[in-house]
């Protein structure tokens, strides 16, 4: 009979054994960056998808949301669990792939696609999965889940497989039009691409005929800058990449700044100059911070422009929002911009960016600025800035971006009054709401004004009647519970500050997950969601002039995590 002490002794080694087994099968964790090309624009990168899952579970929306949407609380013990098939092993090739993989995506190319009247930036890109799995396995996993994605985006997709360079192609084309999926399998690695040659360039980096984006000075400089190691995904910009962002929206601006030719020309052929002048590349990441997604940016700035800025764009002292009180309600963005003296502010940007250019690309940049406050009612940017205070306050009252306001704190009222009495033209029409005067131009295109409680809002005459009416009902902005407690998690000295109503975005990733059969446990509740959503904090962006650059962080219901869910789900395809 074998003694206790020697089946002791052999447990103790199975246990061992076993530990070995499982320790020497978990995944290892690489650098996705060097599955990409050197020269990719944009790359985006996470480490551990149940780790997001769990985190998204964890936010104070999903708590708030998933419920009367029908989610099944199983999504979030799911990321809980996900260390059993991602160190064993064990479990179907699916559960396996999302348990163990690492992401990257990789945007190749930005192409500008005429679609009308306006301009479609068209990105060719790829997303790369290590598995850390066998190649059958990872084939078996793509197969799946791709295929179930593309039947349901593309309803009746047609499959085609070839082979190149022993490697097997499987495309899934939608029945009508260009849009198709492409995917490829090397080993533990998948390519899905949007089309043949993206899948194609990635398998080239991992052959070794290309070089990769591993060891990049600046990547490894973003990482930093937004503090990518503690963070649950990363992304980078290359100067290349932003630089051809800018150009591109130029190109889609340039008609809607000046209606005179030249000086369209002169913007469109200049500021791209400025752009590779300037540019020094961004980075991105987000992790999980007290119930909301904190998205961290860095862009960087070159020719010592961040060390001309930093007198100019100093941040007063920090106070609070006071335009607010002056806000209804429903009010969907806010931004104050904060500055100490808000005309040396315009004056140093402006120099600080024309200096970078000669002298007609120095106007563009000029004209450009000057055409970007003209939608606020600030015509005479000089004149104006040296008569307001340090805050100046700029909101849209709806989504759609037709609401828009301005407030500035009154410091000369006579100038203002005499701005106010330009832009408005002779003989205003006057009416009184509350204790303060709605000034109408004769003329619609030109607004309205008010000057009340030491600022002065301006706007179309419907939108500054909102406000006026909104405080003499004592239903203004400052009284809403959400965006009170954004301001209470906001920095108040950053020298721009933007709150945004999140609802729209958090509407679009509860339901694109809900729209997800095996998401749901029960039927989705549109009144409770409806109710829910409006609860939500705003979402609160922080801007400030840091070394090198500009950073920004965001706080919000589900951040970049959300849009990304947003695009790729198969809804969004339709």
């Amino acid at each position: 009979m074998i003694s206790l002490r020697k089946l002791l002794a052999l447990a103790i080694v199975l246990v061992a054994v076993a530990a070995g087994l499982l320790w020497w099968n978990r995944p290892q964790k690489v650098d996705m960056a060097g599955y990409v090309p050197a020269d990719t624009l944009v790359y985006m990168e996470a480490n551990s998808l149940p780790e997001i899952v769990r985190g998204m579970s964890q936010t104070d929306a999903w708590k708030a949301l998933a419920p009367p949407a029908g989610i099944s609380s199983y999504i979030g013990e799911i990321a809980w669990l996900s260390w059993v098939p991602a160190w064993t092993g064990f479990g179907s090739a699916e559960t396996v792939a999302l348990a163990r993989a690492q992401i990257a995506i990789a945007v190749l190319s930005l192409e500008a696609a005429d679609a009308g009247d306006t301009l479609k930036i068209k990105p060719r890109y790829s997303v790369v999965a290590e598995t850390h799995m066998s190649e059958w396995r990872t084939r078996a996993a793509v197969e799946k889940r791709i295929g179930d994605f593309a039947r349901r985006a593309y309803k009746s997709p047609s499959v085609e497989r070839k082979k190149i360079d022993d490697v097997e192609f499987i495309t899934w084309k939608a029945p009508a039009g260009e849009r198709q999926i492409v995917a490829a399998v090397t080993g533990s690695v998948a390519v899905i691409g949007t089309d043949e040659n993206s899948v194609r360039t990635i398998l080239a980096v991992r052959r070794g005929e290309r070089p990769s984006l591993l060891g990049n000075p600046a990547l490894e400089e973003m990482r930093r800058r937004v503090d990518a190691r503690s963070a649950m995904a990363f992304g980078y910009v290359s100067p290349q990449g932003a630089a051809q962002l800018l150009e591109l929206g130029i190109a889609a601006y340039a008609g809607q700044i000046s209606n005179n030719p030249q000086i369209q020309g002169a913007i469109a052929s200049r500021l791209p100059q400025l752009a590779n002048k300037l540019m020094g590349g961004a980075g991105w990441s987000a992790r999980f911070v007290s119930g909301a997604v904190e998205d961290r940016y860095f862009l960087a700035l070159q020719n010592g422009v961040p060390e001309r800025l930093k007198g100019p764009l100093a941040p007063a002292s920090a106070s609070e929002i006071k335009a607010s009180k002056l806000l209804p309600q429903e009010t969907y963005r806010v931004t104050r911009y904060n500055y100490r003296d808000t005309a040396e502010a315009w004056r140093g940007f402006n120099a600080a960016i024309s200096s970078q250019l000669d002298a007609l690309g120095a106007i563009s940049v000029s004209v450009l600025l000057k055409a970007a406050l003209e939608p606020y009612g600030i015509e005479d940017p000089d004149a104006f800035l040296t008569a307001i205070g340090s805050e100046i306050l700029t909101a849209s009252l709806d989504s759609a971006g037709s609401g828009t306001i301005t407030i500035v704190e009154v410091k000369d009222e006579k100038a203002l009054r005499d701005f106010v009495s330009k832009r408005l033209g002779p003989k205003p029409r006057v009416e009184r709401i509350g204790d303060a005067d709605l000034l109408v131009s004769r003329d619609e295109e030109r607004g309205a004004a008010s000057f009340v409680a030491g600022n002065l809002i301006m706007g179309s005459e419907a939108n500054v009647r909102r406000c006026l009416e909104a405080r003499a009902g004592g239903q203004t902005l400052d009284a809403s519970a959400p965006f009170q407690e954004s301001l209470r998690r906001a920095s108040n000295n950053a020298g721009v500050l933007t709150l945004t109503y999140d609802e729209l975005s958090a509407r679009n990733v509860i339901t694109a997950i809900a729209s997800e059969p095996a998401a749901r446990s029960r039927p989705f509740n549109q009144e409770e969601v409806e109710r829910a959503l409006k609860q939500l904090p705003y979402t609160a962006s922080e801007t400030n002039l840091v070394e090198g650059g500009f950073e920004k962080r965001t706080r919000s219901a589900f951040g970049q995590f959300g849009t990304l869910v947003s695009q790729f789900s198969p809804s969004s395809k339709n």
